[in-house]
């Protein structure tokens, strides 16, 4: 039954998180991304609090799996006493059958049905109370040795039965066990389930606060469509193409853009809003390379991101700020083909203007020569300085 109960939670909250649509600014008022954005953490609250109870409900079951492998413990070393006093009573048992014989040998007494004396031994009395007193002498010792013959079968009996029910014990308990750790499964299963889906929400809350932070500093109102507020015009400012890394080169005169320190594979961020115009793939210099027109406050970039591991936009695609473009690479599974690296990182290059994909994209001399911007914190959101480290793309 908890199985069911727990592949049905499981169910259920996939199903509301597949009936989440993912959060699109597409001609929608910022009120209503906001709503959206209270949508989603009310989804988080509801996802902690079931993962909050089923945790509980995985300690309870660990804790009954400790104890019913105590309790397990505990029988078997009863089991073994038991067999113990059995032994002993069995032992005892023949010890005073041995005793009751040599009475009755010595009294000559016979315990057919009716414990009759002999004849002889009784009427060898030489009175009638003799005789009665020998009789009672012999019945006495007899009734008190098979009074403890009788006890000693009984120990037997009961340390027998006892460990018939300490094994069903112990099969009962094994089986609750099996069935504890199956439910474990279930609810770890569970748990990671929650966990996945928790963290998308705490994922997209965080990138979603962050990009009403984005409009409101952009001069959007909670009636303004964000399509006319913002997109319409280009991005407010430039977002940083990484979530967090270090700079392992500056810009300078003869490096014509910076070196941002991530490990090979990490997620490419479109800084602004814009549309690819040229990718180049496993240039000598530079590997695979994408470059992008933006609009950023009015003015017109071109940006350049270069040693990347994968592309994951075609030319003329347009993509807003924050979509993953492309994956990082640098690292030695592009150095077949790329000459100008020696370890994972992105090359990312700001300039003025546009290049590449108009009339001048063959113009690389002249985009370099304008990619002075990338040193200006103000505009690129990095500060031209070896060792800087960042940690959020806003």
């Amino acid at each position: 039954m908890m199985k069911k109960k727990i592949k049905l939670l499981v169910i259920i909250i996939l199903l509301s998180f597949i009936a989440i649509p993912t959060i699109k600014v597409n001609a929608q008022t910022l009120q209503e991304y906001k709503n959206k954005v209270a949508e989603l953490k009310t989804k988080k609250y509801e996802t902690d609090k079931l993962t909050s109870e089923s945790e509980q409900k995985i300690r309870e079951r660990r804790n009954s799996i400790i104890q019913a492998t105590d309790t397990i413990k505990e029988n078997e070393d009863k089991v073994e006493s038991s067999k113990v006093l059995v032994a002993e009573s069995q032992e005892q048992i023949k010890i005073r059958q041995e005793e009751l014989k040599d009475v009755l040998v010595a009294l000559q007494y016979t315990d057919s049905n009716k414990k009759e004396l002999y004849t002889d031994y009784i009427f060898s009395a030489s009175s009638i109370p003799e005789m009665m007193e020998r009789q009672a002498i012999v019945e006495q010792v007899v009734e008190y040795t098979e009074s403890e013959l009788e006890s000693l079968n009984k120990l037997i009996k009961d340390n027998e039965s006892l460990q018939v029910k300490l094994a069903n014990d112990n099969v009962t308990l094994n089986n609750s066990i099996t069935e504890y750790e199956a439910q474990l499964l279930e609810l770890d299963k569970y748990i990671d389930e929650l966990a996945s889906i928790g963290l998308d929400y705490a994922s997209q809350i965080e990138a979603q606060e962050g990009m009403i932070k984005i409009y409101e500093a952009a001069g959007c109102k909670n009636s303004d469509d964000l399509d006319d507020c913002y997109y319409s015009g280009g991005s407010g400012y430039f977002a940083r193409p990484l979530n967090s890394g270090v700079i392992t080169q500056a810009y300078n005169k003869t490096h014509g853009g910076i070196d941002l320190g991530v490990k090979a594979g990490t997620n490419v961020y479109a800084p602004a809003s814009g549309t690819i115009v040229y990718t180049k793939s496993r240039y000598k210099c530079g590997g695979n390379i994408i470059y992008m027109h933006t609009i950023v406050n009015g003015k017109k970039y071109t940006l350049e991101f270069a040693h990347l591991r994968t592309i994951n936009v075609k030319i003329g695609q347009t993509v807003r700020q924050g979509q993953i473009i492309a994956t990082s690479g640098g690292d030695k599974s592009t150095w077949s083909y790329d000459t100008c690296t020696t370890g994972d990182h992105l090359h990312y290059a700001i300039s003025s203007g546009y290049y590449f994909g108009d009339a001048t994209w063959n113009a690389f001399y002249t985009f370099k020569a304008n990619t002075t911007p990338t040193g200006n914190q103000t505009i690129s959101g990095f500060k031209n300085k070896y060792g800087w480290r960042w940690s959020s793309r806003y």
